[in-house]
């Protein structure tokens, strides 16, 4: 296929089974997926207190955690333990793979310090690197829809918990951006199992509205408005906010 019919092709797949699936894919082809987060743009490197846990002090603004079919199933068996009612469990028993990716904020005043385990400053650098990891999900999810393998891209749920990142030997000054299922080509053959379609499927404008042209320049137009958001202005974003976020 080509690019834009794999842009075109890619599709959220949710997929559900009370039991554990059997595996699939080898794991070689499954984190071979992640190699295509490597080539996505990003602005500004992670901030240093980030870059020094990793031994080659990488750039990049985003980590990745790559979670096999085994340890989905452990996860699994520890959110039932704790009475997690959520569809997390169900989509751990049919998934061959987990990817949590997460991003790391840069402190507004540049101190080593984390903020608060999930708190952010909503500033220009970290506005790039939530962009940032974005295209390196997107440019992952891409490869996998070329080779015919179901994903799903979630907020994460209990999976962006504090003890969640603890179990995962997450570092606490992360935050996820994306929990991102991977399960077996044909999954929707699978009598044992229900796949549902992303919610936004079909309601997809394909840029009726949000596109326009720009014929000419508003030259009289004042520079700032009383109603106007400055990015400063916005202080300690992400953690305290209750609404999940949805892709």
């Amino acid at each position: 296929m080509s690019i834009k019919q794999v842009i075109a092709s890619r599709k959220t797949s949710k997929v559900l089974a009370k039991s554990p699936l059997e595996a699939d894919l080898d794991r070689a082809l499954l984190e071979s997926l992640v190699n295509a987060a490597a080539y996505a743009p990003f602005h500004y490197m992670a901030a240093n207190h980030h870059r020094e846990k990793l031994p080659d002090k990488a750039p990049e603004p985003w980590r990745i955690y790559i979670l096999d079919r085994s340890i989905c199933r452990e996860v699994r068996k520890w959110l039932i333990g704790r009475n997690d009612k959520t569809k997390i469990p169900e989509m751990l028993a049919a998934a061959d793979m987990l990817l949590q990716i997460t991003w790391c904020p840069t402190v507004e005043d540049g101190a080593a310090e984390s903020n608060p385990f999930g708190g952010f400053d909503a500033t220009q650098t970290n506005m790039e690197h939530i962009a940032a990891t974005s295209a390196a999900i997107q440019n992952i999810i891409l490869v996998a829809t070329e080779q015919e393998i179901p994903s799903y891209w979630s907020s994460g749920g209990a999976l962006r918990d504090k003890e969640a990142f603890e179990l995962l030997n997450i570092p606490h000054d992360e935050i996820l951006l994306g929990a991102v299922l991977f399960f077996p080509k044909d999954v929707d053959q699978n009598r044992n199992v229900n796949v549902f379609p992303g919610k936004m499927r079909e309601r997809r404008s394909f840029g009726r509205t949000w596109c326009r042209s720009v014929e000419k320049l508003n030259l009289g137009a004042e520079s700032s408005t009383p109603t106007a958001l400055k990015v400063d202005a916005i202080v300690r974003m992400g953690r305290n906010s209750k609404t999940p976020l949805k892709y």
